[in-house]
């Protein structure tokens, strides 16, 4: 008999090219990379986020995603945004893109926050790499959850794997997610971060 594919593995095989292409673009990853690349990446990920991060957390959740302490990723961004020099005027003249994303199907959102979820893991690689270089500059969207973030992740994977079984339900999370990628990734090259 075949075992079913998790629903981890189907979001990760739905979104292994994006994700790949998404991390190749963005230039807060190259080698170079700076002060500057880092302001234009927060800029863009404040303006993708912000439309729909309330939304998505404030939603149904499992409880033990503990999904408010989830939220607030906003609050990260906002903090290095104005460690970076943007007054308050600024940060809200910041545009904001447009929410496509699909937030009242269960499934959907597990998508969605597979990217966000995700997303805190590369950022403590990127922390790794250009922390230094951004000194003094405040570095918390990069920090995220600091030493909670592999077992927040370890636990998004099991309900992931939890709520994800049915076929349907699987298939419309890796939509979901290929979509967060691809919107992501359209904004961030909108913006000159990718």
């Amino acid at each position: 008999m075949i075992e079913p594919v998790s629903g981890l593995t189907r979001l990760r095989q739905a979104t292994q090219d994006i994700h790949a292409d998404f991390e190749n673009r963005l230039k807060i990853a190259q080698p170079d990379a700076g002060k500057h690349d880092y302001r234009v990446f927060i800029e863009a990920m404040w303006g993708w986020l912000s439309p729909f991060e309330d939304a998505l957390w404030s939603a149904q959740w499992p409880a033990e995603l503990q999904a408010q302490e989830r939220n607030g990723k906003r609050a990260w961004l906002l903090n290095d945004l104005r460690g970076a020099g943007l007054s308050e005027e600024q940060i809200a003249a910041l545009p904001l893109a447009p929410c496509t994303l699909d937030l009242d199907s269960p499934a959907s959102r597990f998508g969605i926050a597979y990217v966000l979820e995700g997303a805190q893991l590369g950022s403590q690689v990127l922390l790794r790499r250009i922390g230094s270089v951004l000194a003094p500059w405040p570095t918390r969207w990069l920090t995220g959850y600091g030493e909670a973030c592999g077992a927040n992740w370890r636990q998004f994977m099991q309900s992931v794997n939890r709520y994800l079984v049915e076929e349907e339900a699987a298939r419309d999370a890796a939509n979901a997610a290929r979509a967060t990628f691809l919107s992501l990734q359209s904004w961030f090259m909108q913006r000159g971060a990718a």
